[in-house]
């Protein structure tokens, strides 16, 4: 249309990772170089979590899922936590960028796609933010990136039966233990809720320990769900 190009020429599209105008003709959100070079998991990944793993190791599975085995079934995530990926994430989260979610969202959702998963998920839940730090924000950017894989991958979604009731601590910098004892009764199952024989697919921003998503799967799954699977925008290495 007439006045999308007049308000590319008036605000020409920038690239969501280094910032640089984006030419009209071209796909908006990320621009070329940054496609090549973003740090996409395509490498060996941990089978239980998809963290990637050096490939020189003879083990499939991750430090953190051998030593803490997961409550969750399965994850996978779509870049790595390092670089222009954390810069980016940074300003999506706390510099009210929430419409990186548009282009994110569809590349969660070709990660989806492109895997061999035989099971059909019935439920999207994106990992809830407490109401009152969600209205200061102005929104929850896993909600964000979750409407738009819903969207994509043609599967409901939903935002009420999992809700945060307790205001945590940021998660960084806490050890496992920490983390752990941070999400005690940080969750709460919307009442009268079937759940039972359900497959859920979890969706959140970055992945570190998996304390988050562990406690989030542990509460479904204490409610009758069969699966809790997760899809994370990033992840960091294995360590």
């Amino acid at each position: 249309m007439l006045i999308d190009i007049i308000l590319n020429i008036i605000y020409p599209p920038k690239c969501i990772f280094c910032n640089t105008i984006i030419p009209i003709q071209k796909e908006k959100g990320i621009c070329d170089d940054c496609k090549k070079s973003l740090p996409f998991i395509k490498e060996k990944v941990c089978q239980k979590c998809g963290k990637p793993i050096d490939n020189i190791e003879e083990r499939n599975t991750c430090f953190d899922c051998i030593k803490y085995p997961p409550i969750y079934d399965k994850g996978w995530a779509l870049l790595v936590y390092e670089g222009i990926v954390r810069d980016m994430i940074y300003r999506f989260k706390y510099g009210g960028h929430k419409e990186y979610a548009v282009y994110l969202g569809v590349l969660m959702a070709n990660k989806i796609k492109n895997e061999n998963i035989k099971e059909k998920f019935d439920l999207i839940i994106p990992i809830p933010m407490h109401l009152k730090k969600k209205r200061i924000r102005g929104y929850n950017q896993s909600e964000e990136l979750a409407k738009i894989i819903s969207k994509q991958l043609k599967i409901p979604i939903d935002i009420t039966i999992l809700t945060r009731i307790k205001e945590t601590k940021p998660q960084s910098g806490l050890s496992i233990t920490q983390r752990k004892n941070n999400l005690k009764k940080a969750f709460k199952i919307k009442q009268n809720t079937d759940l039972k024989g359900k497959k859920i697919l979890l969706i959140d921003d970055i992945y570190t320990t998996g304390s988050t998503i562990n406690t989030c799967a542990n509460i479904l799954k204490k409610k009758g769900v069969k699966k809790v699977c997760f899809l994370s925008l990033s992840i960091g290495r294995d360590k």
